[in-house]
């Protein structure tokens, strides 16, 4: 962004900027999205797009940063409330459900996820979405649950970031009647690999 909003008014606006790029994204290709048309379903003046966005790729980005941040804060509200499971293997559970839950609630949450590419477009790599994923769901679990394996912690994490991310979207581009093996798929990789420092 070029500068964060400091006034009520201000922070209406890029949420309305925002909310418009989401629903563009669930309905049209990155390509065919304009900032003309974002500010048209946004309802707000050009001139007001550009006080806080420089082009359309800086929207996508901080709608993937956004995305990422309300999924980690509900993941992080179950650790601080006691809600969590108590043993990691149903707290995997837990967080998974979350993400998966988003994906199909949240407007533009499955198009712009937590990696720095949209449809082969790079975003900003200054920001690499997996990494700050990573590496706070291996804060939260290694605080509440303990290391007990020899693998590298977050390597490990970041592995199984990665990797249940692309089978999630493997999952929405299957048949019906196939989605339910990748996604089994991808709870015993990510059982194995956190498994791998988190049992005895």
């Amino acid at each position: 962004m070029r500068r964060q909003p400091v006034q009520q008014r201000g922070a209406a606006t890029v949420t309305a900027i925002l909310d418009a790029c989401a629903s563009l994204l669930n309905d049209y290709d990155y390509d065919d999205i304009t900032t003309a048309r974002i500010v048209d379903v946004a309802g707000v003046p050009i001139g007001s797009f550009y006080q806080y966005f420089p082009d359309k790729r800086s929207v996508v980005h901080a709608l993937a940063l956004r995305g990422m941040e309300s999924y980690l804060n509900e993941v992080e509200e179950l650790f601080a409330n006691g809600l969590v499971a108590d043993n990691w293997r149903d707290a995997m559970a837990q967080t998974v459900g979350i993400y998966l839950r988003m994906l199909a609630e949240v407007p533009g949450f499955g198009r712009v996820r937590f990696s720095d590419m949209l449809d082969s477009h790079r975003l900003d790599s200054s920001v690499d979405q997996y990494e700050l994923m990573a590496e706070r769901l291996a804060e939260m679990f290694v605080e509440r649950f303990g290391v007990h394996g020899s693998g590298p912690v977050m390597l490990t994490f970041r592995i199984a970031v990665h990797s249940a991310d692309a089978l999630f979207k493997l999952a929405e581009r299957v048949d019906a009647a196939e989605r339910a093996h990748v996604l089994g798929t991808a709870d015993d990789i990510l059982s194995r690999l956190l498994g791998s420092i988190l049992d005895p």
